[in-house]
């Protein structure tokens, strides 16, 4: 409720500047402003800790990653497998290449894990 009430008063008071200007054929308008009076604000500080790297996850066999390198979801379990400190191999698919990932899972898809 914070985060929309913080936008609802910046919205506010970007509108509360303008005005509407006159147009050429002399109908003019107003425009009511509106003040932030009314909008209390308030904000609490959190302490936050560090982050701390979990340890690292290493297996006999590593486990294979093959990805595109232009995939949003690929990055996703790149991103994932960094975050937990999981090691792995990764193998970058070229984007034409159709034999590999139909040999492993049936169709051109990735990621393959």
């Amino acid at each position: 409720m914070k985060v929309s009430l913080v936008s609802l008063a910046a919205l506010l008071g970007v509108a509360a500047g303008f005005s509407a200007a006159p147009s050429s054929i002399g109908n003019t308008r107003s425009v009511a402003t509106t003040s932030l009076t009314s909008v209390q604000l308030s904000s609490t500080q959190v302490d936050a800790a560090p982050f701390a790297k979990p340890p690292r996850v290493v297996r006999e066999q590593l486990p294979t990653v093959y990805v595109y390198d232009h995939c949003p979801f690929c990055v996703r379990v790149r991103l994932a497998m960094g975050v937990k400190n999981v090691k792995h191999l990764i193998h970058f698919l070229a984007n034409d290449d159709i034999a590999s990932p139909t040999a492993l899972v049936g169709k051109k898809i990735a990621p393959i894990f």
